[in-house]
């Protein structure tokens, strides 16, 4: 706190839960923030109970949820849905999440929205960023960034974005029903829908898709065709034409059309190349968003887009480094309001020092215009996992800010520490540490400058109930295995670092895909030497949201190692098992007559390497 600004908090806190009951899942995504003037804001983004469809390769959902966004944008809807689940599919029909890049001045706070609900937040380090491991809401539409800095400085631009998800193999099918309400996140309007979409896979790599979507104020159909183009990549064009009828006010009944064309490929050199554009020919075009929001006189903006386009490319350089280049841009009907957006990244290696240069622009009516420019040099401090940087950032108005890091991290512990100098703002400091506990992930920063303090702390986790008790441990993704080695403890998951076996002998693996074989293999490098575990590598298949239980056999058992002699004072031969009271080997006899056994409940063991009495023996 500045004694010119006072003091405040601000909490954010998200919440994934759920239960799982034979075929069925329940689950509830929330958020809650609160500023710093004490407003507080509870977010359910989606509630809703699932169910595989296994025949139909989809999934039925009930509840609160968003229709797929691969024909129509993405809609938050409140109802019954039956859709495909393309993870049913091979692994060429994966989705796509977009990767969030952009640079803090600060120790900054990252929020990434989407629809309104809040998906993402997290504290960066100052400098360049990237964000690669968001789940975003919907296969298209819109995300909001918002960098809000350490001294309360607020930056944000927003993101399109789209997929080329819309291939499918001949004779495969993809589709979507959706019967509900829309769900607004601020609690306007509430209108019925429907919406329903169908893709086929046709000869000659061709797909063919379209869909329906009406309520009682809008109309709208698309249909679109796909065309794969072997070693050139693969294309898609379709054509929406929708009505909307609105109040007088905001000029009665508009109706029009819209094109989009995507386009996608990855060459073999290490490229790979993204396009998105979208074009409205005529003024009366709307989306079912616009529409629903034309219905409130209070909350007409009169605004609609004129075209959208989204473009990037990717470099991949080998050891040299790496290139990229993202671009983004609206343009609106009625309006010299745009949105623009784009960024420059490349960095390249030589002799252990990695150089890059990153670029960035955004443009909206809004937020006003904004550039800067990037320069960093790292380097390897010595024997150690840290690295040294410097960087030079250029700002809009021909500012300099210059930052001295040190980061790395120890096994478990994550660190980075920053001394920033700037034109406009004087001098600051930073400093970031995370650390990974056996059942948490935790973080702390503080960030001090010109008037202003400000410390953060973060925690995330899970907490699993099960029928044999609960358990703790790092944030899980959609789809787990619980790791079962009954009463054995500190026993590694490779699937899982740093995370070791409970005393009950339970551990969690957070990351699992659905409807594929996943290996989950035992890191027993600190099981105890009475601890013996046959076989450490299992596999698991489980369905979208499964906890799935991987389960291990272990035995406690001494370990003894004997030196045999025959009652002649002879050795017994080299390699002779030596099997328990129960016929089980449990060692063979080696060099000298030693045999190295694990001893259970039993004490009798016995040899025998031969047919006659004087070819076998009792231990």
């Amino acid at each position: 706190p500045s004694d010119q600004r006072g003091s405040g908090s601000q909490y954010n806190l998200y919440a994934n839960g759920g239960f799982n009951l034979g075929d069925g899942r329940f689950r509830s995504r929330s958020s809650f923030r609160q500023d710093e003037e004490g407003q507080q804001d509870w977010q359910r983004s989606n509630t809703y109970a699932q169910r595989d469809l296994t025949a139909l390769k989809g999934t039925l959902t009930l509840g609160e949820s968003f229709t797929p966004g691969d024909v129509f944008d993405s809609i938050p809807f409140r109802g019954v849905q039956v859709a495909s689940d393309m993870g049913m599919l091979p692994d060429s029909m994966q989705g796509y999440a977009p990767i969030i890049r952009g640079i803090a001045e600060s120790q900054a706070k990252v929020e990434v929205r989407q629809n309104g609900f809040s998906l993402y937040t997290t504290y960066v380090a100052p400098g360049a960023f990237e964000i690669d491991d968001l789940n975003a809401a919907s296969g298209s539409g819109d995300l909001e960034i918002i960098i809000t800095e350490a001294d309360g400085r607020e930056r944000r631009f927003t993101q399109p974005y789209a997929t080329l998800g819309n291939m499918l193999r001949e004779k495969t099918w993809r589709y979507s029903m959706t019967l509900g309400e829309y769900n607004a996140v601020d609690g306007g309007q509430r209108p019925a829908f429907a919406q329903a979409s169908l893709a086929y896979g046709l000869p000659f790599d061709l797909t063919l898709y379209g869909g329906l979507l009406g309520a009682d104020f809008y109309r709208a159909g698309v249909v679109g065709v796909g065309k794969s183009l072997g070693s050139l990549g693969a294309v898609s064009v379709d054509v929406t034409q929708a009505q909307a009828d609105v109040p007088q006010a905001q000029g009665g009944q508009q109706k029009g059309q819209s094109v989009s064309v995507r386009y996608g490929k990855a060459f073999e050199t290490g490229t790979s190349v993204r396009f998105a554009g979208y074009r409205s020919p005529t003024e009366g075009y709307r989306d079912f968003e616009e529409a629903v929001r034309l219905q409130d006189p209070n909350d007409y903006f009169g605004l609609s887009k004129r075209s959208k386009v989204e473009a990037s490319v990717n470099q991949a350089l080998g050891s040299r480094g790496s290139f990229y280049l993202n671009m983004s841009q609206q343009h609106y009907w009625g309006s010299s309001r745009q949105d623009k957006q784009m960024q420059l990244g490349f960095n390249t290696q030589h002799k252990g020092v990695t150089y890059g240069v990153y670029a960035s622009k955004t443009l909206t009516d809004n937020y006003g215009e904004n550039n800067q420019v990037v320069f960093t040099v790292s380097m390897p401090i010595g024997q150690t996992r840290s690295t040294a940087t410097y960087s030079v950032t250029r700002n809009n108005d021909g500012s300099l800010d210059q930052r001295a890091g040190l980061s790395g991290n120890d096994g478990n512990l994550t660190y980075n520490v920053n001394a920033n100098r700037s034109d406009l703002a004087g001098n600051n400091g930073s400093a970031l540490v995370g650390y990974r506990a056996p059942y948490a992930q935790l973080g702390a920063g503080v960030s001090v400058g010109s008037g202003y303090r400000q410390a953060s702390v973060s925690a995330s986790g899970s907490v699993l109930a099960h029928g044999d008790g609960v358990e703790f441990g790092q944030a899980l993704s959609e789809t787990v295995a619980l790791v079962e080695i009954k009463d054995t403890p500190n026993v590694g998951v490779l699937n899982a670092p740093g995370t070791l076996t409970n005393k009950k002998g339970y551990a969690l693996v957070p990351y699992v895909t659905p409807y594929r074989k996943n290996r989950v293999a035992l890191d027993t490098g600190q099981l105890d030497t009475s601890g013996d575990i046959d076989d450490g590598v299992t596999n698991v298949v489980p369905r979208r949201g499964a906890v799935v239980k991987a389960t291990f056999a272990a035995r406690r058992s001494e370990k003894v190692v004997l030196s045999v002699r025959l009652q002649d004072g002879s050795l017994p031969p080299f390699g002779t098992t030596v099997l328990d009271d129960k016929g089980v080997s449990a060692g063979v006899v080696g060099q000298a007559g030693q045999v190295l056994i694990a001893v259970n409940e039993g004490r009798v063991y016995s040899m025998k390497w031969g047919e006659t009495a004087a070819q076998r023996c009792t231990v």
